[in-house]
């Protein structure tokens, strides 16, 4: 039989494989059920916020909103230091990491600047949320960046501190801050916590742009506005005309007198009120400018001879002289191992206190205090507020150095009468003058006269109560020298200003060299040359003292620091208009 030939294969068994393999479909599915049903319970019932939050973080955003800082001004409401609304530039790495860091960094620094390689690393770190691209732009800079539509580059406002009336004005005064707003010096950090507000926060809710390239925010989305709250502002003490005046000035006669640097204050007499305080210096380039170092409270220098009213008004309180007293001053006095000369030899061999004063003498100065015991000398120094530092309470402040009686020498007592031997700052020197400008109560200097908040509250500092250290006769006796000493044929004559009486008294002195003694490694001396005083000697007003450091050449306070002296009394005078006094008696 012809035809096709088919061969039947008889397949095994499938009962029981069949059976198993049924089961276990059957139990898997029941598994993945139950995990399905345990999922939905856990995103339903049992912790459905933590996958809220969870999307909510992909869409939420939480930004900081810097409180303003507060501002400084000077005694008038003009504005010294000011915090105003800038934009900066940041990026989320996340997104940034994705698509081509060196390009975003690159087009970046093509408009703003800086370190490329800095800002693509920056942009290249996936785990980070923010980075800074650049900080505290000018409106246009940052609009431009913007323009750009780079991914995951967006722009926020931060504070940025300002000076209105000139960078350098009043700076050594004013500190600065760092980029974040924190004071670094200078009232600055001193009153950081009274100038710093409290920050606010922005929450919105953020999704992708059409073609996803930028975030943008969702308006109908989430949004929270905590509004930040100022920082309270600084009234200040200080005049800005008369300061910017000071700086002027002082720049000049620096320059003039190819002096290291110089320093000045300007008080009002009776208050402790400082009216302008700055110090300018000469940088290693030769650059003349403002000092950002308040080198009136830091700078601890011996004062030489304008310490030596100091010396005769503790002799007149005492009783030990008088303004007529006379001494016999020789060329050169001896003391232990010590000699005292006068830098000026006048040809005179006997002098009365105020001849002493107004020649500047060593000798003359060395032979009267002589009269009082150092012990009680010593009081004195402490009573003027010497080896203390003031009220100002200013960032660095100096208290000087003092010895201590029992480490005092024989010949500690002439020495500290003559300016040597102790050190002091510019405005402890001041704070000195001013007891005999003040009838011989001492009168702690401030430069903040009050809080002013931000819905303009205004709190008064209150300064300290003054204390007496001498009394108004011996006050007024002194005053009455140092008057002459301003005089035709004194020391400080270049220092007055006509039509007004000025006290105050010249000083030279050697200044101390880091290895000891006063000659530096090539066997030369450095001076420093001051003039302090009050005007109008009548009925003070104003304070003034002035310090250079290392004049170049003939040297001195009379021709260098006196000057100066006068040239800032007739600004504040006019400044001030305050009239002339009726002259004190030259007794």
């Amino acid at each position: 039989m012809t035809g096709a030939m088919i061969t039947l294969v008889r397949l095994p068994s499938r009962n029981g494989f069949s059976g198993w393999r049924m089961a276990s479909l059957a139990a898997a599915m029941v598994f993945m059920g139950a995990v399905m049903i345990w999922r939905l319970v856990s995103l339903q019932v049992l912790d459905p916020e933590l996958y809220v939050e969870h999307g909510e973080s992909q869409r939420i955003r939480t930004a900081d909103l810097a409180a303003q800082r507060g501002s400084i001004l000077d005694r008038d409401g003009e504005e010294l230091a000011v915090s105003s609304g800038r934009p900066s530039i940041w990026a989320d790495p996340r997104l940034t990491s994705q698509a081509d860091p060196a390009n975003i960094a690159a087009q970046i620094v093509s408009v703003t600047g800086g370190d490329l390689d800095q800002l693509t690393r920056r942009l290249s770190n996936e785990e980070a949320k923010f980075a800074w691209m650049a900080r505290q732009l000018d409106d246009e800079t940052a609009a431009r960046v913007l323009a750009l539509e780079l991914p995951g580059i967006y722009d926020i406002e931060e504070q940025a501190r300002l000076t209105p009336s000139g960078g350098n004005v009043a700076r050594g005064i004013l500190g600065r801050t760092d980029i974040d707003g924190k004071g670094l010096s200078g009232l600055e950090a001193q009153y950081h916590e009274v100038l710093t507000g409290e920050d606010g926060k922005v929450v919105v809710e953020r999704g992708l742009a059409s073609g996803g390239s930028r975030a943008v925010t969702i308006p109908d989305g989430k949004y929270e506005l905590i509004a930040p709250e100022p920082g309270d502002s600084l009234v200040l003490t200080i005049d800005r005309t008369v300061q910017f005046e000071v700086e002027n000035l002082l720049e000049q006669t620096v320059a003039e007198s190819g002096a290291k640097s110089g320093t000045v204050v300007v008080s009002r007499t009776a208050t402790g009120e400082i009216l302008a305080m700055s110090t300018v210096a000469r940088t290693e380039n030769g650059i003349i400018q403002v000092s950002g170092e308040n080198k009136a409270v830091t700078w601890v220098v011996e004062p030489g001879s304008i310490s030596k009213p100091i010396a005769i008004g503790a002799l007149l309180e005492e009783g030990l002289i008088t303004p007529q007293t006379t001494v016999e001053v020789t060329d050169k006095l001896d003391l232990y191992d010590v000699s005292f000369e006068d830098s000026v030899h006048t040809g005179q061999s006997v002098m009365t206190t105020g001849d002493v004063l107004k020649n500047s003498s060593n000798v003359g100065v060395a032979l009267l205090v002589d009269r009082l015991e150092s012990d009680r000398f010593h009081d004195y120094l402490v009573d003027f507020g010497l080896g203390s530092p003031t009220a100002l309470n200013f960032p660095g402040e100096s208290a000087g150095i003092l010895h201590p009686k029992d480490e005092w020498s024989g010949v500690s007592k002439p020495f500290a009468a003559i300016g040597y031997g102790y050190a002091a700052t510019p405005l402890q020197m001041l704070r000195a003058y001013n007891v005999f400008a003040n009838d011989g109560v001492l009168v702690e200097p401030h430069v903040v006269m009050g809080v002013q908040s931000a819905d303009g509250d205004f709190d008064i500092a209150s300064p300290r109560d003054g204390r007496r250290v001498v009394s108004q006769e011996t006050a007024r006796q002194v005053t009455s020298l140092l008057a002459g000493v301003v005089a035709e044929g004194g020391t400080g004559v270049l220092a007055s200003v006509p039509g007004y009486q000025i006290a105050g008294k010249t000083g030279t002195a050697r200044i101390a060299q880091p290895g000891g003694g006063y000659l530096d490694e090539n066997g030369e001396v450095h001076l420093l040359t001051s003039f302090a005083g009050y005007l109008p000697a009548g009925n003070p007003e104003l304070s003034i003292i002035v310090m250079i450091e290392e004049p170049e050449g003939d040297a001195s306070g009379g021709r260098v620091a006196a000057p100066l002296f006068g040239e800032i009394s007739n600004f504040a005078l006019q400044h001030f208009r305050i009239p002339p006094a009726e002259a004190v008696l030259d007794r």
